[in-house]
């Protein structure tokens, strides 16, 4: 995976305590101390960006304007030097290629600033129709960098550092010679944000000197701004975003953009296409939206006149100056005319919208300037909400509870900012007779010392497992934990991480992670394992619907002798899904799969076959003919495994199988009473995009270091719900991390010294209690660690028995198997003493 870039004021945006994300391929400052507060900063002082992603394409050359005057879709012929102009750039069926700035130093020599997003395809564009032109063409991106000043208070700041009166530039003008200490900076008096402000190009190594010396002398008029700011100020002033309003399949004229498009100038690229459209009729058209119902506007979101989809949304949110549930949109010319109601589909709801003018939010530029803006001013309405809200901004008085950061003026604004009335309204898709309808019945409030009294008791009615002696399995085992385990888990950079969005603070996050896919991938001795799964069970019921998408099947075969609690998962998820599951019976001399009845249900409807080894009995199966039965039909074989075992047994790879399983709680974890546990999933690297959850892969950042990063985050958090391969699951950080102290601290000789003692004891275990008149063996199939006896007297009054001896008897299968009365599931592990099984056997012996 590629890393992404970064502008050379990245260590200083983390220094201002930036917030990163990725943009267009770049690492950028999403927002310093929020979006919102960013954003009235530019409104109503000034703030500063970092935009040296932006691309820089220098043209020079003897044929320099008439190259540029083809390439783009204004008019630079009447253009002066020092002048900047607005302008697209076509590709030959009118759709864009970019929208940019053309800056003109004289007849020979043109600068380009194009799109972050776009430069590599820009620069390809510019090269392949300069060859009938006598120009140069340099990319200087990577030599530049770019910093925006913005709003009423800029010129008042930057005036204290520059060496000329910025007064001088004027509206969409430049001065390419201007001092800022030592370094000569290009300075214009443009930007994208609808305030007035200036742009400063200079060279890679003053950018950090003046950004500094900016923010400096501003003091408190001035903030740093993130891209998330820089996006809700460009929307409210209407300015377009390439890719929304305008892309390779939205021409200039239908984003709204006519005024930069001159028709009447000789020949440029996408002329004919352009001057088509227009004798036509443009039949699309970018309009402005108020949402009249509840709700957001999306970005892709469906717009409809009755049953007909006629166009869809561009941007939409709720802008902090306009506070109100706005958008743009691209529909039919038919439909958009100023007062009309349109319907937005919001999350499958259908929501009325009322067309309004264009832009939201007027340009605050000079008096003078203002004749250059066709755009119209904001409401008075609006202007009363911003007013209301500068007056309750710092106020607190209404917070009855000092310690709850949410104040009631703070409740306010999220509710008004989504649309909502109230708290109760956010629950208004819910029938009322699904509703409770009345307060909890929840308990007086008590103090801090009543409440720590309260949850002593109900922990002290837990057993202490420490005091007992374990021979109880069934999914949860009593393996030793070797002490470093607790030792590095406690530090605080592991117990206190949790999901490593941000890769540059969380590298010891995700190389933990890293390092257990590695060891999971290989113990199993499959291609590529994930960041790990809620449990085992979970984890068995993901790669079945990982099967049936791969497969496009819709029936699952599931052995008896895989995990009652696996098979129980299985069926609520499974129910929703259009699955049809097959449970086959297991053999009841051998306790394994039976295989003849596995052959009569597995069809070319299967998309795979599910089976635990060793299985819940503690009994190996016959893998190798489960394995020629499944692929025979082109079903996925899907084993779920005991890590442990497979330092000893033939591993899922060797096996052939397709998707690999398990609970990792035997890894270093405790037992816990039940979790949190930790489920692993590896599989064939060709099945890698439909595997759930989160890929960490390793990769060389900019310096050319080790790093690692989040390869695949294939998530409802990261890609659109129905794109997700799951909506539910999450990896286990803390967990892997425990799982992987444990594997690397035994290593393979380890993990297989702990499984030979495991079989080794258990053996003997079955032997001492089969000897007993008490027990008697019950299936005949190998066993690693877990083997079934049975008894005439009842396992619970056998447990019941043992538990007054401290020990913790085996699991009574009757439960979820009625045939097998009176039968107990006991395992032994490492950690099991001789005098432990004895002093078991003796109990039973005296029953």
């Amino acid at each position: 995976m590629e890393a992404m870039k970064r502008t050379v004021l990245f260590n200083t945006h983390k220094e201002y305590g930036a917030k990163f994300f990725e943009f267009a391929g770049w690492e950028m400052p999403l927002e310093y101390k929020g979006m919102r507060c960013e954003h009235e900063s530019v409104r109503n002082s000034a703030g500063l960006f970092d935009v040296s992603h932006m691309g820089e394409v220098t043209v020079k050359g003897s044929e320099a304007e008439a190259f540029v005057q083809n390439l783009i879709t204004n008019d630079i012929s009447t253009l002066k030097d020092d002048e900047v102009i607005y302008t697209t750039m076509c590709y030959e069926n009118g759709g864009v290629v970019d929208d940019l700035l053309v800056y003109k130093f004289n007849k020979e020599d043109y600068l380009l600033v194009i799109n972050a997003g776009n430069i590599d395809k820009d620069v390809d564009w510019i090269l392949k129709n300069s060859s009938d032109y006598k120009v140069e063409i340099e990319n200087i991106s990577n030599k530049v960098c770019q910093l925006a000043i913005q709003g009423p208070k800029a010129q008042e700041i930057l005036q204290n550092i520059v060496d000329i009166n910025l007064d001088s530039i004027k509206f969409f003008q430049m001065n390419p010679k201007v001092k800022i200490g030592s370094a000569v900076c290009m300075i214009s008096r443009t930007g994208y944000t609808g305030e007035d402000g200036f742009e400063i190009y200079c060279e890679n190594k003053d950018a950090e000197n003046i950004w500094n010396e900016i923010l400096t002398v501003g003091k408190e008029d001035i903030k740093p701004i993130g891209l998330g700011a820089r996006d809700t100020l460009r929307f409210e002033a209407c300015l377009p975003l390439y890719g929304n309003e305008i892309s390779k399949d939205i021409s200039p004229l239908e984003g709204g953009l006519s005024i930069f498009v001159k028709l009447n100038k000789d020949n440029f690229i996408g002329k004919e296409s352009l001057l088509a459209q227009r004798e036509k009729g443009v039949r699309r058209k970018l309009i402005g939206f108020e949402l009249i119902g509840k709700g957001i506007a999306r970005h892709g979101y469906e717009i409809k006149s009755g049953d007909k989809t006629i166009g869809f949304v561009t941007t939409g949110s709720v802008p902090p100056t306009i506070n109100k549930a706005i958008g743009l949109a691209i529909i039919e010319s038919t439909y958009a005319n100023i007062g009309d109601e349109i319907e937005i589909v919001i999350r499958k709801k259908v929501v009325k919208a009322k067309i309004v003018k264009r832009p939201f939010y007027k340009k605050q530029y000079k008096k003078s300037l203002e004749a250059q803006s066709n755009q119209v001013a904001i409401t008075k309405e609006s202007e009363k909400e911003i007013e209301e809200n500068k007056q309750n901004k710092d106020s607190n008085s209404n917070n009855e509870f000092s310690y709850i950061p949410a104040t009631k003026d703070d409740k306010r604004k999220m509710l008004d900012s989504i649309g909502v009335n109230s708290i109760e309204n956010l629950f208004d898709d819910i029938p009322k007779k699904l509703q409770l309808n009345r307060p909890l019945n929840l308990e007086e409030s008590k103090s801090e010392l009543e409440v720590v009294n309260k949850v002593k008791k109900l922990a002290n009615k837990n057993i202490n497992l420490e005091k007992l002696t374990c021979f109880l399995g069934a999914g949860a085992y009593d393996h030793y934990i070797p002490s470093l385990i607790k030792h590095i888990t406690s530090r605080s950079e592991f117990y206190t991480a949790y999901t490593p969005y941000q890769a540059e603070i969380s590298q010891g996050t995700l190389q933990v992670i890293f390092e257990f896919q590695s060891m999971i991938a290989e113990l199993t001795d499959m291609e590529i394992s994930n960041a790990s799964m809620y449990d085992g069970a979970t984890a068995a019921v993901e790669a079945c619907i990982m099967a049936t998408v791969q497969t496009k099947r819709k029936k699952v075969v599931v052995s008896k002798t895989t995990s009652p609690e696996t098979r129980k998962v299985l069926e609520t998820y499974m129910q929703y899904n259009d699955t049809k599951i097959i449970e086959v019976d297991f053999c009841n001399e051998y306790g394994i799969t039976d295989i003849n009845k596995l052959k009569e249900v597995v069809d070319k409807e299967t998309a795979c076959v599910l089976v635990q080894n060793p299985n819940f009995f503690g009994i190996i199966e016959s893998m190798d003919e489960i394995e020629k039965i499944t692929h025979e039909n082109k079903a996925m074989l899907i084993m779920s495994v005991d890590p442990i075992s497979l330092s000893i047994l033939k591993t899922p790879g060797e096996i052939g199988a397709d998707i690999v399983v398990g609970e990792a709680q035997s890894l270093g974890n405790l037992l816990n009473f039940g979790g949190p546990y930790i489920g692993f999933m590896a599989t064939k690297s060709k099945f890698a995009r439909k595997m759930p959850g989160r890929i960490v892969g390793e990769t060389l950042d900019a310096d050319g270091n080790k790093a690692y990063v989040l390869t695949l985050q294939a998530r409802e958090q990261h890609v659109r719900r129905e794109k997700a391969t799951s909506n539910i699951c999450s990896n286990q950080a803390l967990n892997a991390l425990t799982a992987s102290i444990y594997m690397a601290t035994m290593g393979k000789e380890g993990l297989k010294e702990v499984a030979d003692l495991c079989l080794k004891k258990s053996h003997y275990a079955y032997n001492q209690l089969i000897n007993n008149s008490e027990f008697e063996p019950v299936f005949k199939g190998q066993f690693f660690k877990e083997f079934v006896v049975k008894s005439n007297t009842s396992v619970k009054d056998i447990n019941n028995k043992l538990l007054e001896e401290n020990i913790l008897g085996g699991y009574e299968l009757e439960k979820d198997f009625e045939n097998l009365n009176n039968s107990t599931l006991i395992c032994v592990t490492e950690k099991r003493s001789k005098e432990e099984i004895d002093k078991l056997v003796s109990i039973v012996e005296g029953m």
